[in-house]
């Protein structure tokens, strides 16, 4: 456990951001808490170029220090081009919300003299606070899980179960919505509607393509709906599929936004339907009116966490069973009907205009 003695007023502090955007946001109430026990210090996040945008002008971070793996870091010269610029930042701990072995191996290069992390991953030997990674059901929610490592490690005091989490999208992002919508015919009072068909874990988290193009149809006849489907470049030929399936017209904006742009055009959305990802915990912590589908994966541990959220599933003896892919017969997926997400749709939207 860190004394607090060696860390009752530190200048500077390093956090070791979380890879994945879901894990970006379910990270979120970890910062702020660490914010809110050091207020005064410098406290600088360490992200990957796909997550770093989501700390923009976030009150809790105070600057962001971009490690692109792939680009100007890759291999040994890029790793400790990225070591150097570390030492030089002479942090005085860092807290690594990363599991891996490797974000603890750089920080015990960059010579952070307390490095505070889980010991899992082999990674033990090179942390000054290895903490024990606490058992799922001492935590549930894996928002609690980055706020127990902090509380396992003496840094603040035991946190309250995770309600919401909260993101903003500044006024000149939501203009620039504004016009990106117009230039596709979409100005004016309209009830959008934001699908995400993807899910960049695998494909046993992605509901039915043809389900999505079903379920985007009623939508459209029964709220007057204009439907724009979200998605990384990746994702893009789920987005074409789904929209070649429709019998009406939908826009893809797969692969055509930045992670704020992204943002920014959800937060334009009446109520988005998707799957357990990224774009999930995003609409969830924008508040929008969402629905999630979930089938592998075990909502009561990466659920969305906002104020109007409805999830979809069918339970199943083999789910949650945590797989890229389906090995039998993808029945947590199947089971979910078209019926079942239109019927929770709508009671959804019911609400949230009451």
């Amino acid at each position: 456990m860190v004394q607090r003695n060696r860390l009752s007023n530190p200048r500077k502090l390093l956090v070791s951001a979380a890879n994945w955007i879901g894990d970006a946001v379910m990270s979120v109430p970890a910062l702020e808490a660490l914010r809110k026990c050091y207020p005064g210090a410098e406290i600088v996040l360490l992200a990957k170029p796909w997550v770093s945008e989501l700390y923009w002008s976030h009150p809790a971070a105070s600057r962001l220090i971009i490690y692109d793996p792939d680009g100007e870091h890759a291999g040994p010269r890029g790793f400790w081009k990225i070591v150097q610029a570390l030492r030089s930042e002479r942090f005085e701990a860092a807290i690594l919300f990363r599991n891996s072995f490797h974000s603890a191996w750089m920080a015990w290069c960059a010579r952070i003299p307390a490095r505070v992390g889980y010991a899992r991953d082999c990674r033990s030997a090179l942390l000054t606070d290895g903490i024990e990674a606490p058992p799922a059901a001492a935590y549930g929610h894996q928002s609690s899980y980055y706020l127990q490592l902090l509380f396992r490690a003496g840094l603040i005091e035991k946190p309250e179960p995770v309600q919401s989490v909260r993101l903003v999208v500044s006024d000149a992002e939501k203009k620039w919505a504004e016009k990106r919508l117009e230039s596709l015919g979409l100005q004016g009072r309209r009830f959008l509607v934001g699908l995400n068909p993807g899910a960049s874990f695998g494909p046993a988290k992605r509901w039915l393509l043809e389900r999505f193009a079903d379920l985007a149809d009623r939508l459209v006849g029964g709220l007057q709906a204009d439907v724009l489907i979200f998605g990384s470049r990746d994702e893009k030929p789920l987005a074409e599929e789904v929209t070649k399936e429709m019998k009406q017209k939908s826009t893809v904006l797969a692969g055509e936004t930045t992670l704020r742009q992204l943002m920014a055009l959800l937060s334009r959305c009446s109520l988005v339907v998707t799957n357990d990802s990224g774009p999930m915990h995003l609409a969830a912590a924008l508040g929008l009116p969402l629905v999630a589908i979930f089938g592998s994966t075990d909502e009561r541990a990466t659920g969305p966490l906002g104020p109007h959220t409805r999830i979809v599933k069918r339970p199943v003896s083999c789910s949650p069973c945590g797989l890229r892919e389906c090995p039998i017969d993808f029945r947590c997926m199947t089971g979910v009907s078209v019926d079942d997400v239109y019927r929770a749709a709508l009671e959804l939207v019911k609400e949230t205009k009451a």
